[in-house]
């Protein structure tokens, strides 16, 4: 990892007042006005560039409820997914911070009084994205932090299988796949291939398709043409997972991709809180090279 001096720049997207943060690599792009939300993440070089997706007219609708606009990129929900509390629209302005290592946006949903922030530590090569849910309500809160990266269509991601051995002897299970009620292990996007499962973002998909897996690996990723994004997470071995303890997940729909890394099912009491770290590296590559063959370059064939 390698150090840089930190810029931080005011700037305009998707009609959004935000900031971009850079250290010389990686360049991040996160809102001031709703969210918090990441928008974009490219190098110098424009790579990078539409890989997640920007979807302003997007929104979760609900009879009797008030409306979740998504906006596409990166955003921070607690989870387990419930929508009486996950869709709880987040369109007012959030807290900034700065330091000399980065800037953290929060914002404090006003009905679980659960306070979610991000926060953005640039390096040369990476970008180090904390996630944090703290409980500012008088009761105890059971939540997992779950970071939703949503990209363009037209792509591919990647979803680790670990591939060790579940005990000593080599017996034992060593992990799942875990699937949705609309989940089709038939459907031509989904590619159960070893050691790296395939999902496939197609733009105007009838329908969706949602795969997680469990087990200690620590990555998932999104390849679009000449660009990939790689999200590392640690996996806490003996930790609780929501979702039949799948810890990485990713869903593809016909307006975008989400490649998902969650934390620990933790009960914050009052005052408690909950980190979750991601890295996220992002890599140019040629657009004509096979996926296997990436995979390879990147050191990612071997989870």
């Amino acid at each position: 990892m390698t150090t840089a001096e930190l810029r931080i720049d005011g700037v305009r997207v998707a009609g959004h007042p935000a900031l971009a943060v850079d250290a010389g690599g990686p360049r991040v792009v996160v809102t001031t006005d709703i969210g918090p939300r990441i928008l974009s993440v490219t190098l110098p070089d424009g790579t990078g560039e539409g890989l997640l997706a920007s979807l302003p007219e997007l929104f979760i609708d609900r009879p009797g409820w008030p409306s979740f606009q998504l906006h596409g990129g990166h955003r921070l929900w607690a989870g387990p997914e419930t929508p009486e509390t996950t869709y709880l629209p987040d369109d007012g302005p959030v807290t900034v911070s700065r330091d000399d290592q980065g800037v953290a946006c929060s914002w404090l949903e006003p009905q679980t009084r659960l306070r979610r922030t991000i926060a953005i530590r640039p390096t040369a090569d990476t970008v180090v994205v904390d996630h944090q849910l703290a409980n500012e309500g008088a009761s105890s809160a059971t939540v997992t932090p779950w970071a939703i990266t949503m990209c363009t269509p037209g792509g591919e991601a990647w979803i680790p299988r670990y591939m060790g051995p579940g005990d000593a002897h080599g017996v034992l299970p060593n992990g799942a796949l875990v699937t949705w009620p609309y989940t089709r292990l038939s459907d031509e996007r989904l590619d159960l291939r070893d050691p790296v499962i395939r999902l496939r973002a197609v733009a105007g998909a009838p329908g969706p398709c949602k795969v997680g897996v469990t087990g200690p690996a620590e990555w998932i990723a999104y390849r679009l043409a000449g660009s990939v994004l790689v999200k590392r997470a640690p996996y806490r071995a003996g930790a609780t997972y929501p979702d039949m303890g799948a810890s990485l997940q990713c869903y593809s729909g016909g307006a975008f991709l989400e490649i998902e890394t969650l934390g620990p099912l933790t009960t914050l009491a009052p005052g408690a809180l909950i980190d979750h770290r991601e890295t996220w590296s992002l890599h140019a590559i040629d657009p004509d090279m096979g996926s296997d063959a990436v995979l390879a370059m990147l050191g990612l064939d071997q989870p």
